[in-house]
């Protein structure tokens, strides 16, 4: 049984300027030479105002054209620069396993809450929360991300030296879970509004894409913090200085790959 593929997310925006690149424009018009492609329309996408043409041609577009990889996508920006040094985002289709990072200062919140109630015995893990707690407090808190990372560790840290009759993973699991279910994921600002920050690991163990998708989304993808996923994106030149990441690319298209069940014996 081949792996199902499930169309989450189209920016209704950008759906004709996908349709017109060339490679897909002749992927579009050979589907549509199919007499029962006539009355055809992609999947429903609930709270989503696309029209049915829209979503065949992009859900075909995801489906049958070829993924590139982080080398093809550097390519392809090269290759959008013109001869006068003017640059305009190329259209790339990429694939691999998209990961949501949770936000960091939520998280802090999320480890707070849960090893609250087993701090009452123990110093180190008392005294850890009540750093965070007091850190959580500061009036206008603004603070880089890798210093709530820090007191995030310190309970983790402290929680796992304690004597506790819940499993090894309880912290994490717990934080995780509830940072999913509520979707508090990763920010930031992109192209002048807030945007989710995701990154996409290829095949090969190569350093993963960085991208960008709109942040009212957050509401409609599927509640996993990973998935294997195709997506059509515009390719940007590096716009964040404290991004290691040598580009990014803002979706504008989403399709979850599921791999087949496996039978029960």
């Amino acid at each position: 049984m081949p792996e199902t593929l499930e169309l989450v997310w189209i920016d209704p925006k950008s759906a004709a300027r996908i349709r017109k690149r060339p490679p897909w424009q002749r992927l579009v018009d050979d589907a549509r030479k199919d007499p029962r492609a006539a009355d055809s329309a992609g999947p429903e996408l609930p709270g989503q105002t696309v029209p049915p043409e829209d979503r065949h041609d992009v859900f075909l577009i995801l489906a049958r054209a070829a993924a590139i990889d982080s080398n093809g996508v550097a390519a392809a920006l090269s290759d959008a620069v013109r001869e006068d040094g003017k640059f305009a985002p190329p259209l790339v289709l990429v694939a691999g396993e998209l990961r949501f990072p949770f936000d960091e200062l939520d998280a802090l919140k999320a480890a707070v809450t849960t090893a609250t109630p087993f701090a009452g015995g123990d110093e180190p893990l008392k005294a850890a929360v009540a750093a965070a707690n007091d850190f959580l407090k500061t009036p206008g808190l603004l603070a880089a991300p890798a210093v709530v990372e820090g007191l995030t560790d310190r309970i983790r840290q402290a929680f796992g030296r304690i004597r506790r009759a819940v499993p090894s993973d309880y912290l994490d699991a717990q934080i995780e879970r509830a940072l999913l279910e509520h979707r508090r994921y990763q920010k930031r600002t992109f192209g002048g509004a807030p945007h989710l920050r995701a990154l996409l690991h290829g095949p090969g163990g190569k350093a993963p894409m960085l991208v960008y998708f709109p942040a009212d989304l957050a509401a409609k993808l599927p509640l996993y913090q990973r998935f294997p996923a195709r997506l059509i994106a515009a390719a940007h030149l590096s716009m964040d200085e404290f991004e290691p990441h040598a580009f990014a690319v803002e979706a504008l298209a989403l399709a979850r790959q599921i791999p087949p069940a496996t039978p029960h014996r």
